[in-house]
């Protein structure tokens, strides 16, 4: 082995630790000491030391039955200490920010994350039912209304790739549960250029997205306005906020050097 070989500094402990919390996905939420030791190859008193640090350094917490594991909200600070560091965060924050001020309801900005999105921004409203998810949330890309807008930057085979042995769970009755029907959502949303959704995991709130694409033009975030269906669900003013978070969306992919063409 060379002086060179980058194999030389690896610390066997810490990689080990980084690949029980890579074990964790959308598909498979909790793990046993039993899951961890056989997936790392390793013997179950070696994986309790590292599940063990894990847990006191608030990185995996222990579920009820006292015998499963899952991620802990410090985990999800390590993401969003780097979702937080991206120049189009910074550069969407006032806008989104302007958006929550001029309707009075709360808005969001997310990413993907595989087949889940990940609530990086939100801007607080304070009527009395609103939005209360907070940074670092996770849902699932197919069930939500920035989902789709995220899903919309991916071509449909891209899509399929995706979601290839993944199950759609349904949320809510208008919630798409097979790739040929979300696809053909995503497709539609897509020519729409923003999307809503209502009630899709809290009954009488309506959420309305659009995308926001770098100067390449993908796209790389959704912002939406999620609020009270009461407020929200008339026409006249689902076709205002419509045309408020589009807006803002074009707005914000400007600064990050979008040109659209035409």
């Amino acid at each position: 082995m060379s002086e060179t070989d980058p194999n030389t500094y690896i610390a066997p402990a810490l990689q080990r630790g980084l690949a029980i919390l890579e074990l964790f996905t959308p598909q498979r939420r909790t793990l046993t000491l039993t899951d961890i030791a056989k997936a790392l190859g390793i013997g179950r008193a070696s994986a309790y030391r590292l599940v063990f640090t894990l847990e006191h350094l608030g990185y995996i917490g222990r579920m009820g039955d006292g015998k499963s594991y899952r991620l802990a909200p410090r985990s999800m600070q390590l993401g969003y200490h780097y979702l937080s560091g991206l120049d189009g965060i910074e550069v969407a924050i006032p806008y989104i920010d302007g958006l929550r001020d001029s309707t009075q309801i709360s808005a969001h900005m997310a990413v993907r994350d595989g087949t889940e999105i990940v609530y990086v921004y939100r801007a607080h409203s304070h009527m009395t039912l609103s939005s209360n998810i907070a940074v670092g949330y996770r849902l699932p890309a197919h069930a939500t209304a920035m989902g789709r807008m995220l899903l919309s930057g991916l071509s449909d085979e891209a899509i399929a790739q995706l979601y290839t042995g993944v199950r759609l769970d349904r949320y809510s009755d208008t919630t798409a549960v097979t790739l040929t029907s979300l696809i053909q959502e995503v497709a539609e949303d897509r020519k729409r250029g923003w999307t809503m959704n209502r009630s899709s995991f809290v009954s009488g709130i309506v959420a309305i997205a659009a995308a926001i694409r770098d100067h390449r033009g993908e796209v790389i975030a959704a912002i939406n306005l999620s609020g009270p269906s009461a407020v929200m669900d008339q026409p006249a003013t689902l076709d205002h906020l419509r045309t408020k978070v589009v807006e803002t969306a074009d707005a914000i992919s400007h600064q990050l050097g979008y040109l659209p063409r035409g």
